[in-house]
């Protein structure tokens, strides 16, 4: 028969396994993973969400208004706080979109011919929050993820909407929720 006090010592070994557990769980998900979303700018609302892992790049897909042909955005999650933006590409020039290298305030873009595809390689285009004005007619824009994840944004908002997408921690994510109950 075990005694109380060899009972009272399995269980703070087991209560601080837990603790262990859990904290160990919370330190590496908060420092690997973010939260991704996409908030309607004037309602406030978020649309989308999703978990990511810190370094994985996703595409923004569009058709260009001129050209009529796709055009694509890569962006990374560069930590917790920021998406990075690291190529454009397309295959037709048209209004807005470069022809060249640009020298722009913090860096010199690379532009280089490759796979069929005009490509504009970034190094320093860092956002806290991506703004975009959702395509009512022909844009049909789109965000791909490599799980196959795909969010086409005319299903989550109207056409001329105003949206932001980020990421966030995932601890303050947790913290938000517990928070709403």
């Amino acid at each position: 028969m075990m005694s109380t006090l060899s009972g009272a010592h399995y269980l703070l070994i087991i209560t601080f396994s837990i603790i262990f557990i859990l904290t160990s769980v919370a330190v590496y998900g908060g420092t690997h993973y973010a939260v991704f979303q996409v908030k309607d700018f004037f309602s406030g609302e978020v649309v989308f969400e999703k978990l990511v892992r810190i370094g994985t790049n996703f595409t923004l897909a569009y058709i260009h208004s001129v050209t009529n042909q796709p055009v694509y955005e890569v962006f990374t999650v560069e930590d917790n706080h920021t998406l990075a933006m690291v190529e454009m590409r397309y295959d037709s020039f048209g209004a807005n979109l470069p022809v060249g290298p640009e020298k722009l305030a913090d860096e010199t873009t690379r532009f280089i011919v490759e796979d069929g595809y005009y490509k504009i390689l970034y190094e320093n285009r860092r956002f806290e929050k991506v703004p975009l004005r959702v395509g009512q007619v022909v844009a049909d824009h789109t965000l791909i993820f490599p799980d196959g994840t795909r969010l086409r944004f005319l299903d989550v908002v109207d056409g001329g909407a105003y949206v932001e997408f980020y990421v966030m921690p995932l601890l303050d994510r947790i913290r938000e929720r517990g928070h709403r109950g």
